[in-house]
């Protein structure tokens, strides 16, 4: 168990927080109508960004997947514009053209995410090659989900990264299934991405999904062999996914009393418990936290319901790259 600075841990509570919170509002919006596009849940699989992304440097990149849609927040980019770009308004990252799949920004390290899941691996590794390039001890994360670990368009980035030797750290949340699967009967290995890594000459590690220190320690771990050796390595973090594929998914091929069990094991709340216990932070701090990002998600949705609707030349503008 690594030492952890007083603030370190606020700031990981924090992050782990905000992502919950962003998730549950994200769903709440679109039940009211106010998402043209689809809503994929990440409640209760936030743990894992929370954490990576607080190791995120400047220079680095990220490549997220159509689950907690809100990790970009952790790389910079303000809830108003990924709640903008969600509800399809201009003002949002991509000028509410994309949606889901771009809530980031370039310049804060954002690459996107390929609506084909896993087709976009090659772009983060390609990343990774320019990072090589710099020299700087920069990095690229691309992070994915179990079943989408077994797709070609992955094995080629990863063998890709491997026989290069780049700098970049896979990251797989692993939720238990993929769209309307268990992937426990579909996939050939318990951790599909980790176990894998051997194959390809890479270091692994496995972590449980809901321990957010436990996914900190090992991704730093990883981070830090990146940094120093320039190689690729592997990080799978074991979660069950709270809800459907997508919002109106019946979730049939799942056991309930298995899913109320891992509802009942949450992360955050068991985090925030063992915080006040400890006295890393009290009460009126955790209320006023909750209160201030409440406050700032109200006024995200608010920024969204306000902004204007795209126009075509917005659409043509976002085919095309700008010139300099």
């Amino acid at each position: 168990m690594m030492n952890y600075d007083p603030s370190l841990l606020k700031k990981l509570y924090r992050n782990y927080l905000a992502l919950r919170e962003a998730e549950k509002l994200m769903v709440e919006i679109y039940y009211t109508g106010k998402v043209p596009g689809h809503i994929h849940s990440g409640e209760g699989e936030e743990a894992t960004m929370a954490a990576v992304l607080e190791l995120m440097r400047e220079g680095d990149y990220f490549s997220g997947h159509h689950r907690v849609l809100a990790s970009t927040y952790l790389t910079g980019v303000p809830f108003r514009q990924i709640f903008a770009e969600i509800m399809g308004k201009r003002t949002g990252t991509a000028r509410g053209v994309s949606g889901c799949n771009h809530t980031c920004d370039l310049s804060k390290g954002g690459l996107g995410t390929s609506s084909s899941l896993g087709c976009d691996t090659g772009v983060a590794v390609g990343a990774a090659y320019t990072c090589k390039l710099r020299g700087d001890g920069s990095l690229a994360i691309k992070e994915y989900g179990d079943a989408t670990s077994s797709r070609g368009p992955v094995h080629e980035g990863m063998v890709l990264a491997a026989s290069w030797e780049l700098p970049v750290l896979f990251v797989s949340t692993n939720n238990t299934f993929g769209i309307s699967g268990d992937s426990r009967e579909l996939l050939p290995t318990k951790h599909p991405t980790a176990d894998r890594a051997q194959g390809y000459g890479m270091p692994s590690e496995v972590a449980q999904g809901n321990d957010i220190l436990e996914i900190y320690e090992k991704a730093k771990k990883l981070m830090d062999y990146i940094r120093e050796t320039g190689k690729p390595a592997v990080l799978e973090t074991m979660n069950y996914r709270w809800r459907g594929h997508f919002e109106g998914d019946l979730c049939a091929y799942r056991d309930e009393k298995e899913a109320e069990a891992a509802m009942k094991s949450d992360g955050l709340a068991k985090f925030e418990k063992e915080l006040l216990a400890k006295k890393i932070m009290t009460k009126k701090e955790v209320e006023a936290m909750k209160k201030e990002i409440a406050e700032e998600l109200a006024d995200a949705v608010k920024f969204g319901e306000e902004s204007p609707a795209p126009t075509m030349d917005d659409v043509h503008t976002m085919m095309l790259a700008e010139e300099n």
